[in-house]
This record gives C-alpha cells, sequence and structure tokens, in this order.
C-alpha cells in the first residue's frame, strides 16, 4: 500500500502487512454487490435471494479449498485467524496438546483455558531451534511419551514475527506415523507460501483473511473428513451445524476472491518478495555498514517477512522517528501490541531483552515496490543513526 505524490516521491511506505494488509481491489469489487439491496437474502432462506447467497458461500468454499489443497467440505468459515485457533481442538477426544513457547498467543491462550471432557487440556512445549523451527527430535520424543493421552500437536506453518517455515510436511509424516491429529496455524502462510493439506497430512488449518487481500473479519477452519467434528458456536446450525450464526456472505465472497488471486499469483509474488528482500538489506548494508542482525532462518522462510535487530536502537523510538516520516513497521505481532512484554517469539529463539528492544519488523504487501523498500531502508539507518547520537 503506498501513495504517491504527483512528481513520484513516494508519501506513505506501509510495511506492517505481516499485521494487516488491504483487500485487493478485485475482491472489494467482488464483495460490493453483497451490500445491496438485491443480493440481501438470508443464505439459509430458500427464496431467490437467498439461493443465491448460499451459491457465493459455496463457490468461496472452493476457492478456498483450491488453495490449500483441501476438499471444500472441510472448509469452514470463521470471523477471523483467532476463532479458528479457539475452535479446532473442540474436536479432541484427548487432553495433552504438544506445541511449542513461540507460538501465537491466540493459541497459547486458549489451551491454557480449554478442556477435553473432563480433563483441563495439558500443554506440552518442543524445543525450537535459534532460527525459529521446530526440533524435530524433541517434538518425536514428546510423542512416544505422551502417546497414551495425546490429543494432537500445533505447529505453525510460519512465524509472524520471523519469517521462519516449519518442517510442515516432515511433522505431518511425524504425525500421521503416530496417529495423532495435527494442527498448524497458516495465517502468516496463506498467500506467502505452498500450502497443501492433505499432501502434508494436516487435520486442522487456521487462516485469516486480512492477511492474504481479504477483508478483517473472515476466516477460515479447515478440519479435515477424516476427523470427528464438534459444534463451536451453537445456534442455527450454519456452517453444517458447526458455526451457529447467519453467515457474513460479504466477507466469504471476499476471502474466496483473495483466496483466487494469491493461487494464481503464488510463484511469481514468492520471487517478488526475495527480490524486495534483497533490495531491502542490500540498501541497509550500504547505509549501516552491516550494524544489524536478521532472525530467523536464512533459506526455509516467507521473505515477505524480515526480522531486523538494530544493536543499541531502541525499537520503539526507532519506530517513533520513523512514524513521523510516514514509514510505517512493527516490533512485532500486532495481536500482542497492547501487552506490556516483550515478545515472547524472540525470547523464546534466545535472544536477550536487550536484543528483544532492539528488534522491528518489516513485513511486505502484494503490490510493495522497490523504492518503497529503499526508502524504508534509507529511513531506518537515517532514524538508528540519529538514536545512536543522542545516547552516545
Amino acid at each position: 500500500m503506498s501513495l504517491i505524490l504527483y512528481e513520484g516521491v513516494i508519501l506513505v511506505v506501509y510495511l506492517d502487512h505481516a499485521a494487516s494488509t488491504a483487500p485487493f481491489p478485485e475482491v472489494l469489487d467482488a464483495m460490493l454487490p453483497w451490500f445491496q439491496p438485491c443480493h440481501i437474502g438470508n443464505p439459509s432462506s430458500i427464496h431467490s435471494q437467498g439461493v443465491s447467497a448460499r451459491h457465493a458461500i459455496e463457490k468461496a468454499r472452493e476457492q478456498v479449498a483450491q488453495m490449500i489443497g483441501a476438499d471444500p467440505s472441510e472448509i469452514f468459515f470463521t470471523s477471523g485467524g483467532t476463532e479458528a485457533n479457539n475452535a479446532w481442538f473442540r474436536c479432541l477426544t484427548k487432553h495433552i496438546v504438544l506445541t511449542d513457547e513461540i507460538e501465537h498467543h491466540s493459541i497459547s491462550e486458549p489451551l491454557k483455558n480449554a478442556c477435553v471432557c473432563p480433563l483441563p487440556v495439558v500443554m506440552k512445549y518442543a524445543r525450537v531451534w535459534s532460527d525459529g523451527s521446530v526440533d524435530m527430535d524433541d517434538l518425536e520424543r514428546l510423542i512416544i511419551e505422551n502417546k497414551k493421552a495425546l490429543g494432537a500437536v500445533s505447529v505453525m506453518w510460519v512465524n509472524n514475527e520471523l519469517g521462519t517455515v516449519n518442517p510442515i510436511k516432515e511433522i505431518g509424516t511425524l504425525c500421521k506415523k503416530y496417529d495423532v491429529p495435527f494442527h498448524t496455524d497458516a495465517v502468516a502462510a496463506a498467500g506467502h507460501v505452498p500450502i497443501d493439506v492433505h499432501a502434508y497430512n494436516v487435520d486442522f488449518l487456521s487462516l485469516s483473511g486480512h492477511k492474504f487481500g481479504a477483508p478483517q473479519g473472515i476466516g477460515v477452519l479447515y478440519i479435515s473428513n477424516l476427523i470427528r467434528k464438534e459444534p463451536w458456536v451453537y445456534g442455527g446450525g450454519q456452517e453444517r451445524g458447526l458455526r451457529g450464526g447467519t453467515e457474513n456472505v460479504p466477507g466469504i465472497v471476499g476471502i474466496g476472491k483473495a483466496a483466487e488471486i494469491v493461487t494464481k499469483r503464488l510463484p511469481r509474488q514468492m520471487a517478488q518478495w526475495a527480490h524486495l528482500r534483497d533490495v531491502f538489506l542490500n540498501e541497509l548494508s550500504v547505509e549501516m555498514d552491516g550494524e544489524f542482525h536478521i532472525n530467523g532462518d536464512t533459506d526455509r522462510r516467507s521473505s515477505a517477512i524480515i526480522s531486523l535487530t538494530l544493536p543499541g536502537v531502541n525499537s520503539e523510538s526507532l519506530l517513533l522517528l520513523l512514524d513521523q516520516q510516514d514509514i510505517y513497521l512493527s516490533a512485532g505481532s500486532a495481536c500482542s501490541a497492547s501487552d506490556a512484554t516483550t515478545s515472547h517469539v524472540l525470547r523464546g529463539i534466545g535472544l536477550s531483552e536487550e536484543s528483544v528492544a532492539c528488534t522491528v519488523r518489516i513485513s511486505m504487501g502484494f503490490d510493495t515496490t522497490d523504492d518503497e523498500m529503499r526508502q524504508a531502508a534509507q529511513g531506518v539507518a537515517s532514524a538508528a543513526h540519529r538514536l545512536k547520537a543522542m545516547y552516545s
């Protein structure tokens, strides 16, 4: 998302797309008719407007299914990624869940307060490496040790702060070997890396529309047809009895269209993000003489996310200076911005409190340009030099 002055100067550089990205214009066009009087039918109604709305929902279900390699019958619409992450474990029959300590809070917090009749959920944590990927040997050890009461494994596909891509195919194979259900939070993965739930033996998967070009307020929970299902919202029996309540037709149409777009664009988009990442880091290297560190896996990663540590430069002060230049980055997950504690992800991969306090996240969108990345790198370097001079 960028605004350009008439002389070609970028007015706004928005590089916080991992927090929220703008809907594609085609998505808005697809949604607009469903706000009009001629398309206000309830999808549960049997008149023509209701039937039209139902057809639109089922088309979107097919579009999302194609994006992740699922069957349309396995797609359930939610209000977002957080709801999906609060819903999947209601299908479990055993109370131990294996995860890791750098999962998104919308995974860890619900599990801390959940029960699998009648026992409270017990979370056990696999180690993670310093690049943010899960330790597969430790995960297998925990699966073997807890097999009798093990309900599921939950590991995110792409870390939303680091960009590291976990070995999802290997985790799925491991879970299948021991007959353990596997959930993955793919909120930061959709539209950014290839997803194939059947090929990777994934049983549950969570998505959030506003991370890949759909509007805010719409998400998806994929549940394999091999899994016994339990409702998480009781009411009128919508979403095949799992989520009661009248469907958000415009939002569902929007997430379907966004899924269609990113499916077509993915290979080209991944190459473009890798190029933009190089543009930013090359420019920053020139401006800062290499005085920074990149967190996360250098190879297995989403190139759209850069976790950048600038020693001696407080991230909050840096972000405030950049804000004055209309350059918008973040210091981590927007969902935890109101929490006064530092990033559990960065602490979890072994960064010191000092390094955590000097780390920012740059996350690119689907229309981010070379010029935006250069301007951001120059802005970061200029602000960092200014802060170092102030406190030296």
